[in-house]
């Protein structure tokens, strides 16, 4: 029968339902607010961190709320990081880039992270009317280029190869498409942005697999806020089988980066 104590009890339900989610049910993770194809707070598509992050939620039974994060021009990550942790504004800042399996702002902060849920770098694109092939026929090649002051650049330099260094992707790019170069080490994810604003590469110029000193790659992992009661451990679990039935892979591919 229904009486006072019913309509208690459904008052409190409906009230109960209207709330938001309580802390524990939300992640809050940290976000560059400006790193295509890695994450971006314009448009609809917020990269790619953002939709592994949002997955990642998903399957520890929590909603994802992101913080949008601009890196400073003065003190970079390492002040972003610090900043955003002391604050309590998140306990998960994603897309912490590791070179050659190490990230200097995280040690100097003492800071624990998962292990790499991305991975990708440099790759072998070859100009149009180019003969180049391989990275052995690269070496041979009369201008390879690459952007000036990188990780590539200072490759080619060491490797003694005929570089021609250029100011942007962009103009590294023109180079390519108007064969004043045979090919280039081109930064995976600066191609992924090619690709994302509609502008296709022609067939055969990306030669995946040539390039595999792992000083021209990068990995990413999420780093965690002193005070969260998650542990590297835990990400890495929920990472690893998303890693392994392929969400990582097909975030990826939404935003055209290849992760070879």
């Amino acid at each position: 029968m229904w009486n006072e104590v019913n309509a208690v009890a459904l008052a409190v339900a409906l009230v109960t339902a209207a709330l938001p989610a309580s802390g524990a049910d939300v992640l809050r993770v940290c976000l560059a607010a400006d790193d295509p194809p890695f994450s971006t707070m314009a448009g609809d598509r917020h990269g790619i961190d953002h939709d592994v992050m949002a997955e990642l939620a998903a399957r520890m039974g929590r909603t994802m709320e992101a913080h949008w994060v601009t890196i400073p021009n003065r003190g970079g990550l390492g002040k972003a990081l610090r900043r955003a942790f002391a604050s309590g504004e998140c306990e998960i800042f994603a897309g912490v880039p590791l070179a050659e399996g190490r990230n200097d702002d995280l040690q100097e902060q003492g800071l624990a992270a998962s292990q790499p849920y991305l991975s990708t770098g440099y790759a072998l694109v070859v100009a149009r009317g180019s003969e180049v092939r391989t990275l052995a026929d690269a070496r041979a090649a009369d201008r390879i280029g690459a952007v000036s002051a990188t990780p590539a650049d200072l490759y080619l330099f060491e490797q003694q190869m005929n570089r021609r260094p250029y100011g942007s992707n962009e103009a590294l790019l023109s180079a390519l498409a108007s064969d004043e170069i045979d090919a280039a080490l081109f930064w995976l994810p600066a191609l992924a942005r090619v690709s994302d604003g509609g502008r296709a590469l022609w067939p055969g110029a990306l030669r995946a697999g040539e390039v595999r000193d792992a000083r021209l790659r990068a990995g990413f992992v999420a780093a965690l806020s002193p005070a969260s009661t998650l542990t590297s451990a835990t990400l890495d679990r929920t990472l690893e089988k998303m890693g392994r039935d392929g969400a990582i892979e097909a975030i990826a591919a939404r935003y055209g980066l290849a992760t070879q």
